[in-house]
This record gives C-alpha cells, sequence and structure tokens, in this order.
C-alpha cells in the first residue's frame, strides 16, 4: 500500500510541477497522430475564399491540383504560400507549416485537390449554412487535489501551483467535461451529412487549458509520459488538434468556414494558434509563435444575396455567465421581488470602442439588403443571473444604444459564449432574430427546458441540449430564411429537430431609435399639424414627474428626475429593454442605468 501510495504521490507531484518557466524550456513532445496534409478553406474579408494545408514541419507545401479544364482556368492564376512555420519549443509550440492559396469564389465540387484532399464547393450564392459554436473540450482546473498554494505565474491562463501537497478529493476544484460526454465529432459528422455551403462557427474552439484531475473522466488528455509537460491540452498544435481538428475533419472538409474568435481565443488562452490556423488576415512579417493581437477590426463577407458583418467581442468582460444559476429565475408569470444585481457595468473605452465598430458596421451594411449579423457573445440574448432576466453583454447593449440604427438592415444575429442554445424571434420582428449556439460540444449550462412565453414580446426557446443548427432561403419564398436547430447526441440518441423559425430576410424597419427614443415614421407625417398638442403633452408629463419628484423627495429629487429624463452619457436604456413588454424583464432592466452611470462616476 505504502508503495502504491508513493507511486500516486509521484506522479501527482510530476502533474503538478510544470509552469511557464519550465514549459518555456522543454520542447513539446508530439502526443497526437495527425494524417497530414489537413485541408480546409476559410473566408477572409470581402469574401475571398482561403484554401488551408498544414503540413508537418519541414515538409514542403502540397501542391494545388486542378481536375479538368474548367479549374485548371479557374485556378491558374493560384499559387501556394507559406502562412507560418512554428516550432516545438513550449509554451506554444506548433512544429507544422501552414500553407495558403487564395481560390476564386466560384469553384465546383470536385474540381480540385489540395496535397490530395479534395477542396470544398466554393459559391457566391450559398442557399444552407451550418451554425454552431463553443465546441472545446471543457477542461479548466482551478485545483488538481494536490495545490495548497499557487504562484502568480499563469500557464494557458491557469494559475500554476507553487506549493504541492497529497491528493486530496476536497480540493479538487475547477471545471471538467468527461472525453465520453463530448459529443463534437458526433455533431460535426451529421452536420456534414446535411451538405451546407458555407459553415458559421461563432468561436470558442479551445477548452483544454490544462490537465485534467484524477476522477473527473478526462485524463486521457494528459501527457502519459510526462505529466508535468502539455499532453492534449494548452494553446500549442497537441491541443489544437484534439478539441478542432480531428473532430472537426468531415465538416471541415465539406464546405468553406467563417470562423470566428471566442473569448477563449484570447491571448492568455488560446490566441496564438488562432491566428495561425483559423484568422482570416494575413499574418505580420515577422511572424512567430508567440504573435497574438488583442483585437481585430470588424470585416465583411459578402455573397450575392446576404453578407456576413463579423464583430471581435473575444475580449468583453461583462457577467461571469458560468455562474449563472438558470434554474433560479421567475416562472412565465412570476414575480420578481427587488431589483436586479449590479453585474459589471461596462467601461466607457470598451463601449465607444464597440460603438465605433457598430459605426463601421453599419456602414458596410448599406451594400446587401440581407445583412446577419456575427458575434461571440450575445447581442440580443437573454439570461437568468442571481434569480433575475437580464441581457448578456451590457457593454454591447450599451454600444447599440449609441447607434439607434445599427440593427435596422440586419436580419438575424448569430452567436454563442452561453453553454446552451436559445432562439428568440421578436414580436413584429422589431428586431432581428438571435439565435445563440453556444450548444457545439463543450460542457453545458444547467438549463430545464423552457419557451420563453415569459417575454411576451418575443417567441423563443431554450434547452441544454448538445447540437447544430442551419439557416436557408424558403423554398416556397426566398423572402424568407428558415432556421431549424437540431439535437445530436448528449441527452438522447441520434438526431432529433429542437426548434424551427421562419425570419424575413429583409425586416421591415417599423421605427427609428434615437438615443433610446423612438419616433415613428407614420407620427412624421403629422408632425406639423399635431406639433401644439405633442408639446402640450411633454410639458404636461414633465411637470407630473417634478410635482411628483417634489412631494417625495424635494426640488433636488426634482431636478434630478427631470435631467434623467434626457440623460444620455453611460446610461441609454439596453435595448431588450426598450423592446421588453413583460414585468419580469422590465424589472431586471430597472435599475440598469444607474448601474452604468454610477460605474461612469467611479471608474472612469
Amino acid at each position: 500500500d505504502r508503495m502504491v501510495l508513493c507511486r500516486a504521490s509521484l506522479a501527482l507531484v510530476l502533474l503538478c510541477a510544470g509552469s511557464i518557466t519550465a514549459a518555456a524550456r522543454e520542447r513539446m513532445t508530439q502526443v497526437v497522430a495527425p494524417n497530414f496534409p489537413i485541408v480546409y478553406v476559410v473566408y477572409g474579408p470581402g469574401g475571398v475564399p482561403l484554401a488551408r494545408a498544414v503540413v508537418a514541419r519541414g515538409e514542403p507545401c502540397p501542391t494545388l491540383a486542378p481536375q479538368g479544364d474548367i479549374s485548371a482556368l479557374l485556378l491558374s492564376n493560384v499559387s501556394v504560400e507559406l502562412r507560418a512555420e512554428g516550432t516545438d519549443v513550449l509554451p506554444f509550440a506548433f512544429p507544422v507549416r501552414v500553407c495558403e492559396a487564395q481560390l476564386p469564389r466560384e469553384l465546383p465540387e470536385n474540381s480540385a485537390t489540395f496535397g490530395g484532399r479534395p477542396l470544398p464547393a466554393i459559391t457566391r450564392n450559398p442557399s444552407k449554412y451550418v451554425l454552431l459554436g463553443d465546441t472545446g473540450l471543457r477542461v479548466k482546473p482551478r485545483n488538481l487535489g494536490t495545490c495548497a498554494r499557487f504562484a502568480q505565474e499563469k500557464l494557458y491562463g491557469i494559475k500554476q501551483c507553487a506549493e504541492i501537497v497529497p491528493f486530496s478529493p476536497d480540493l479538487v476544484k475547477g471545471s471538467y467535461q468527461a472525453t465520453v460526454q463530448w459529443p463534437l465529432e458526433s455533431i460535426t459528422d451529421r452536420a456534414a451529412e446535411e451538405r451546407p455551403d458555407v459553415v458559421v462557427h461563432v468561436g470558442d474552439y479551445l477548452y483544454r487549458q490544462g490537465p485534467c484531475a484524477q476522477g473527473e473522466g478526462c485524463e486521457d488528455i494528459n501527457n502519459a509520459v510526462d505529466v508535468s509537460m502539455p499532453g492534449q491540452w494548452g494553446d500549442n498544435w497537441n491541443g489544437w488538434f484534439a478539441d478542432f481538428f480531428e473532430p472537426s475533419a468531415a465538416l471541415l472538409q465539406a464546405a468553406p468556414w467563417i470562423v470566428l474568435r471566442g473569448n477563449h481565443e484570447t491571448c492568455a488562452r488560446g490566441g496564438h494558434g488562432f491566428f495561425m490556423f483559423l484568422d482570416p488576415r494575413p499574418l505580420p512579417e515577422d511572424w512567430t509563435a508567440d504573435y497574438c493581437a488583442e483585437r481585430t477590426d470588424m470585416y465583411q463577407v459578402p455573397f450575392e444575396n446576404e453578407q456576413f458583418l463579423i464583430v471581435d467581442d473575444s475580449w468583453v468582460k461583462d457577467a461571469d455567465v458560468d455562474s449563472n444559476d438558470y434554474l433560479q429565475c421567475p416562472e412565465p408569470n412570476g414575480q420578481v421581488q427587488g431589483n436586479a444585481p449590479a453585474v459589471g457595468a461596462p467601461m466607457q473605452e470598451d463601449v465607444e470602442y464597440f460603438s465605433a465598430q457598430f459605426h463601421a458596421l453599419e456602414a458596410a451594411s448599406q451594400s446587401h439588403v440581407t445583412n446577419v449579423y456575427l458575434g461571440h457573445h450575445p447581442l440580443l440574448a437573454i439570461v437568468c443571473y442571481k434569480g433575475h432576466y437580464i441581457p448578456v453583454s451590457q457593454t454591447m447593449q450599451q454600444a447599440l444604444a449609441a447607434n439607434p440604427t445599427m440593427l435596422d438592415r440586419i436580419s438575424a444575429t448569430f452567436t454563442g459564449h452561453v453553454h446552451f442554445f436559445q432562439g428568440l424571434v421578436f414580436e413584429d420582428h422589431s428586431l432581428p432574430a438571435s439565435l445563440v449556439v453556444g450548444n457545439g460540444g463543450t460542457k453545458l449550462l444547467d438549463l430545464e427546458i423552457e419557451n420563453h412565453a415569459v417575454f411576451d414580446g418575443a417567441l423563443g426557446f431554450g434547452a441544454d441540449l448538445f447540437g447544430y443548427s442551419t439557416m436557408r432561403r424558403s423554398a416556397l419564398s426566398g423572402s424568407y430564411f428558415d432556421i431549424n436547430s437540431f439535437h445530436v447526441g448528449g441527452r438522447g440518441a441520434g438526431v432529433s429537430s429542437m426548434w424551427a423559425a421562419s425570419v424575413p430576410a429583409v425586416r421591415s424597419v417599423r421605427h427609428r431609435g434615437i438615443a433610446g427614443r423612438t419616433v415613428w415614421p407614420w407620427l412624421q407625417r403629422f408632425v406639423p399639424a399635431t406639433m401644439p398638442v405633442l408639446v402640450a403633452v411633454a410639458l404636461l408629463c414633465i411637470m407630473t414627474v417634478i410635482r411628483a419628484a417634489m412631494l417625495t423627495g424635494g426640488i433636488d429629487s426634482a431636478v434630478q428626475a427631470v435631467a434623467s429624463l434626457g440623460s444620455t452619457r453611460g446610461g441609454r436604456t439596453p435595448l431588450l429593454c426598450r423592446h421588453s413588454k413583460s414585468y419580469e424583464m422590465k424589472a431586471s432592466c430597472s435599475d440598469f442605468g444607474d448601474q452604468v452611470r454610477h460605474a461612469a462616476t467611479t471608474q472612469y
């Protein structure tokens, strides 16, 4: 027994011994066995298709070979270039080369191979899209059960142990997903059978931030030779291949991808691999594997009939959605007690940054009548936070309030980040349809299946079920999109339909928001004739507010109340709050402006 205990203790000591300092001196042992080349296509800014091939370090870039006279003509001016070549030095060890070729915007199926692998068909006019996100195996260790004290240094965003003690299950902390409960390969295989024209991934590919604790069901990702070094985890080739490339192989071969960056691809987590393999923009000439940009500007991927507008919101920090308790929110006809809690009011500089991004997005939307917004953090989703329904990102809501017409030409928003599925279609399509596809494989949040009847301004559905979604032009009318969401694996066998909706390809914008206020077009035509009545009503409202405030809080409160009517600095009402008609949502939004104004005076 003592010998067994000693061996177990030694293994656990080794498991916790790794640190950034040690890792930086080591060379990575490759514990995965890729079948090179790995070939895929991503869309770059302006809708440029980029074929990429990952090969072993030292191997030449593969050949792009047309299959037939037509494809030979299409590819006659296409050349293959080296995008990046990494090393095996940790922590950002990528002992592979990435080669790239810019393809034409039309390429028939089976018309070319890249390194012997068939390229997917490319079309200017896609008819079917697959949508998914948040796909990686969730392994976020906070304590492997062997650490009494942590150092400040981190490896892949995880603090390293400074004082090791014998293993105790009571010390184990973190979020772990058993590998047998990770259905990504089943999801991507089934999605590939849809034969999509384009795949949209809304971010969060790499979730394996560290080793797996004993007894959590994911120990097979650990390095069996030297458990102190990265195994099939981390921002390195082992981690990226195991968490994304290998299980996504069928879907990577099926269609070109639009790839977004999630918060798991920030520089502290998985950003280095993201820029090497997936980001569609050119790398700097002096690129090394240490390269990672904190943020990138929005861009668009246009097709003939619709256009996708992509925003990098990977670095936004708002409410900690990992701690949300979705089972404690009010029932559809229940009452909310008290005000919504403060959940991290947005920093003004972040709001201003996204306001500028949204301004550029609105300008880009003018080229198409049908536009789809793509981001990682939900733009229009509703979640439960400490017993209250709230919009997910206050930063993005404030930026929207500063750009009230930004959504006028947007038909739908597709996002992720929250680990569940949610679909919302707003009454009269007053806002774009909202789809949260954070159910692509990573560990799901607990959520009872619910119909959002509580929000009587929207029809929707939410569930903690694994799967993917599709969008295609309606067969009956090209003026509508049919959105279908499917459950794969998890709680049931096979594939089943989960939710379906139709949304207009072009929304009829019935109002224009101006700094949080609504001006109806039909009213504008009658302003000259009704101006005296409108002025009288406005004066009556202001006098009523002043009188009420004087009776309850004195003249200072009255002045403050009047000032708040026109206040726009930092305290704009969130867009979802303005469009919700339910008591529950209004109660949650009631003190939002106060939170932001308080933060504006104390933090900025």
